[in-house]
């Protein structure tokens, strides 16, 4: 497996530039899943396939995750979790403006 598998770090720079406030439902919602199966990627790939960028990234990963104290896979779950919600939200969102705002709803 190659760098070109995980997720871009220029990509994840301009996520964590741009504030949340300012992204729509599906652009957080694409974070969430691509930010874990970029992390998951990060724990199946051999070190010695790794480029010195995804090694200190993934170094950097591991010691927040050891710091929060949850287990990787209580991570996965909540990353899935949020990622269900925005994802929801998203699919509320695009009825409502299909179907004219609140009134359409009903």
């Amino acid at each position: 497996m190659s760098d070109s598998a995980r997720k871009n770090f220029g990509d994840k720079v301009s996520e964590s530039v741009k504030p949340d406030s300012q992204k729509g439902y599906l652009e957080k919602g694409k974070e969430v899943v691509t930010d874990q199966a970029d992390k998951l990627a990060g724990k199946v790939q051999p070190q010695e396939n790794k480029g010195l960028g995804q090694t200190v990234h993934d170094s950097a990963q591991e010691g927040k995750d050891d710091a929060t104290g949850k287990s990787f896979g209580e991570t996965a779950q909540e990353y899935v979790d949020e990622a269900k919600n925005k994802l929801g939200e998203a699919a509320e969102y695009i009825s409502k403006q299909v179907h004219g705002g609140e009134e359409g709803t009903k």
